[in-house]
Order: structure tokens, then sequence, then C-alpha cells
């Protein structure tokens, strides 16, 4: 462990590896360029260093890190029967680096002190908060932001993890520093900000790593207290939050699925002004029930839409989207005939609300969370009418067709899978088979236990899993109170996310699989917090 002192060789080496690390963990929420900039200058002064043969015999004699470099040596193994070597070299292995040398760089460097291994987290946390408070101004200051934009710097899904890994550990950082009751009702208040703006932006994996979380340190409290009451009040208090909060998920499914039923044979030909309506009977897009692309007078629309509206009929909503069809399914959402007479009984709320993209009135005042399961629910639905055809719609329904397409690449190669690099060649070759519309779109198959099954097969999953088990137990971190909270993270992600296929997730995931297996355990005073 490096200690204050006068300047040598070794302590600017150690403040070089020490400041990359604060770079790494600032730069995990907010800038790509800059993490790449911390792991150039971890090499790099790892490099510089030298003394390697005391290196590699200290990296030699710990094993658990020796088992998680292994991982990066399945992936190269792999090679032998890619399907694109190319790709792998430049996507796979390329991503997959901090896999090989950043558990040789931990092993190998000084320890921080307790201090030092607090601020990091502090630096992360900080900038969570941050990029939480720059997203919220992005989505208040810009009417036409999507939710994604919340997230300005790095995607939604790896924001999402790390806003639910900083918002439980800052109590318990904050009691580790301070017996301050003000600062730790601070920390509560901070973490109950960063809960609210997950729901905020809508990432469902996130929130879904928050449910798991939240269910896990609630089976803890019940388990760990003696009193049958206090047992029963908490899983009542549990069941009725539950309950609670699913309760409209049951109404929105029921909005999103029912049908009203239209005689074809009925439809009226003229608006009351005297223009023909167009009618499209084969279109199953349907809002409330009520079908979109029936009883439509552009005509007569647009000129009503234009009169009320800055924005072109024939253009875009702030969303992006094609104006005409978002008005087309507000006014279906409320029953109304998409002509002028009806357009009028639209009020300058909701006229405002179609400008902003919204496309179902009751959409208006629903929380985001709500909107965005709204909208699954609706790709849902559209992919079961369309025969498993239209899986566009929604994010859900596209990973249906991609685990669908998985399998059938996994029957192929079952045992080895398709070789490192041949991921989007297996996805390929399952979509053609299926007769997908996804086909030739390079698309991974957004699960990360998949992914690896198509890679390297039941053989390479079985490695992976017990090379990562042996880094865990070995090193203790499976009695780590935080720990198995960010594993409950990445374990709950990786069901519908490819999460450490790209340099972010890759980064997060090996830089705190490392600082909870060798860093956190240093801070032994406060081991009533972490354990």
């Amino acid at each position: 462990m490096m200690s204050p002192g006068k300047i040598t060789r070794e302590s600017v080496h150690f403040w070089i590896y020490y400041v990359s690390l604060c770079l790494l963990v600032i730069s995990l929420p907010a800038s790509r360029y800059f993490l790449s900039i911390s792991l150039f200058w971890l090499a790099g002064n790892w490099i510089a260093e030298a003394n390697f043969r005391e290196k590699f015999k200290k990296f030699a004699s710990n094993k658990p890190a020796i088992a998680f470099t292994l991982i990066y040596a399945l992936y190269v193994f792999g090679l032998i029967w890619s399907a694109d070597i190319k790709y792998a070299l430049n996507n796979d292995l390329l991503h997959k680096l901090p896999t090989l040398f950043m558990p040789i760089i931990f092993v190998t460097s000084p320890v921080p002190d307790a201090k030092k291994i607090r601020l990091l987290l502090m630096f992360f946390i900080a900038s969570v908060i941050t990029v939480s408070l720059i997203g919220l101004a992005i989505r208040i200051t810009q009417p036409g932001a999507s939710y994604r934009e919340a997230s300005p710097f790095m995607p939604g899904i790896y924001l999402g993890m790390m806003v639910v890994l900083a918002a439980f550990q800052l109590p318990l950082l904050v009691k580790q520093i301070s017996n301050s009751r003000l600062l730790f009702i601070a920390g509560l208040a901070l973490s109950a900000w960063l809960i609210f703006f997950l729901f905020y932006l809508r990432n469902l994996s996130g929130i879904a790593s928050f449910a798991g979380v939240s269910f896990y340190l609630i089976a803890l409290l019940i388990f760990r207290s003696r009193s049958i009451y206090f047992k029963l009040t908490v899983a009542i208090c549990f069941l009725l939050l539950t309950g609670f909060v699913s309760l409209p998920l049951v109404k929105i499914y029921k909005q999103t699925h029912s049908e009203i039923e239209t005689d074809f044979r009925t439809l009226e030909e003229y608006t009351e002004s005297g223009s023909r309506y167009r009618h499209d009977t084969v279109d199953i897009l349907r809002e409330n029930g009520h079908l979109v692309y029936i009883y439509i007078a552009d005509q007569e629309l647009s000129e009503a839409w234009n009169e009320k509206s800055e924005l072109d009929y024939w253009g875009k909503d702030l969303a992006g989207q094609e104006l005409r069809y978002t008005l087309y399914r507000f006014m279906s959402s409320k029953g109304l005939r998409k002509e002028g007479h009806d357009f009028m009984l639209l009020t300058d709320e909701e006229i405002r609300a179609v400008e902003k993209g919204v496309a179902n009135y009751l959409n208006i005042n629903r929380p985001g969370f709500y909107v965005r399961m709204y909208e699954e629910m609706m790709g849902l639905y559209i992919y079961r009418e369309s025969s498993n055809k239209e899986s566009a719609w929604s994010s859900s329904s596209q990973r249906i067709d991609l685990w669908k397409a998985s399998w059938q690449a996994f029957k192929e190669h079952p045992l080895i899978g398709w070789g490192t690099g041949g991921i989007l060649h297996a996805v390929d070759y399952g979509f053609e088979k299926n007769g997908s519309a996804l086909a030739g779109k390079n698309m991974k198959p957004h699960n990360e236990y998949i992914c690896i099954l198509l890679t390297l097969g039941v053989f390479g999953l079985f490695a992976f899993l017990s090379l990562y088990s042996y880094l865990v137990i070995k090193t203790g971190a499976h009695k780590i109170y935080m720990f198995k909270i960010f594993l409950i993270v990445f374990a709950i992600n990786f069901l519908a996310n490819n999460s450490i296929e790209s340099q972010v997730g890759q980064n997060l995931f090996v830089f705190f699989s490392l600082f909870y297996c060798y860093y956190y355990p240093q801070l032994k005073s406060t081991q009533s917090y972490i354990y």
C-alpha cells in the first residue's frame, strides 16, 4: 500500500496509476474518449514502470486474476473456428482487451489506501449524478428530445446500470466516511433522485435490475429479522407496493390489446364537408381498440392542422416522426375520425402533445415509465397480430425475433458455437431460416448468455462462468454486500442486453469486478457496512 513521503519514481508511477483510475470512473458515465485515454494511461504507465520479472511473478501467484484473464483466452481460442476473423480482431478481441490487461495491472500495482478507494467511489457517484442532471436539463430545454437523450453520453442501458450501483453505494459510502446524520440523509436523498432518474430514463433493464436488487434486499431483511411481525409488515408492504406499480400495467395491456369491432361494409365514404374518406382495412394498427387507418380525409385534416400549428402536416413532429401518422393515431385513440370537423374537438394541449410526438391521448399525463411500457406492449400486440412478422415496433418484439433466430443458430453449433467474431453470421443465419424481416441488419442477440453461447457454445459458457466464479469465490467477493448488488445488476442485464460486448459495458464489468474483489475489502474498518 503506497504511503505519503518524498517524491520517488515509484510514487510518480503510483499517482499516474491512481489518477488514471479516477479518470476511468469519471468517464464511465460521461465520455468514451476519456475512458479510452484512461486505459492508455494505465497501460502506458504500467509498461513505463518496467520491473516485469517481479510483476509477472506477482501476477503468476494470484490465481484468481489468472482465471479472469483466461476468459480473454477463451475468445482467442475461438479464433480457430471463427466465421469472421476480421470482425473478431476489430471488435470482439479489441473491446475485450480490458479483461486481459486490467487484472494484470490491478494485482501488480500498489493498492491505494482506504481514503483513496473511497475517493474513487465518490468520483464515480458524482459523475453519475452530474450526468443525470445534464440529461434532465436536455429533456427540459429541448421539447423534442427523446427520453433516450436523458443519457447524453452513453447508451441508456449502461447508464441505467451505473445509476443503480451509485444509488445503493452512496448511503454506504457516506456511512463509512462520517457518522453525521445530516450527511446520511443527504446521501439517501441523492440516491432517491437517482432512482427517480432511472424511471425518468425509462431504461427497462435498469429498472428490472433495481427491482431485482430491491427484492434481494427485502428478502435479506425478512430473513435476518427475528420478529415475525416485522417480517409480515415488510412482506405485506412489498406486495402492496408491487401491486400499486403493476396495476397500471394491467390497464395498459388491456388498452393496447383491445379491439373494437368495425363493420367494413358500413364504412361511410364522405365527410360532412363532402371530402372522400380513405379506408385501409388491412392495416392492423389500433389505438385504444380503434383502427387507425380508416376514416382519413387528408385534405380537410391538413388544412385544419396548419391553421392551428406551425409544424407542417406533411412534415415531421418534434420527435422526428411523420406528423400526420402521429395525428392519425392520437385522434384514433379518442375515437375520432381523421377529418376537419373532428380535429376541431382537440384542445390546444392535445395539439401541442401531437407536436411532441405523443400518439395516444392517455399518454399525455402518464409517467414516462408507463409510456415506455405502453410502447412495448403495443409492439408486442402488433408482432402477434402480424403473425410474428412486424418486430420493429418495440425492443421487446425485436428481442423475441432475435432470440428465435439465435435458437436456430445455436442448434447448428451447440457445443463450440460459431467462433469468436461469428456472432453476426450466426444471428443472420437464424433470421434467414425464420424468414425474419431483420435479416441482413447485423444484429446481436441482446442477451449476453446467448451471445456467449453462439460464440463459444455450451463449453465456452460453462468455462466463462467457471472462471469468473473462481475469481469471485477465491477473493471472497461473494461475501461483500455491494458486490452482490453489482452481480445482480449485471446478471439481470445479461438477460436482455449484450452488456459486455461494447467498450463501456466491458470496462464497467471488468473494473468493478476487480474493484470489489481486490480494493473494496481493504475497507476493513467499515466491515459491518460492506458485508
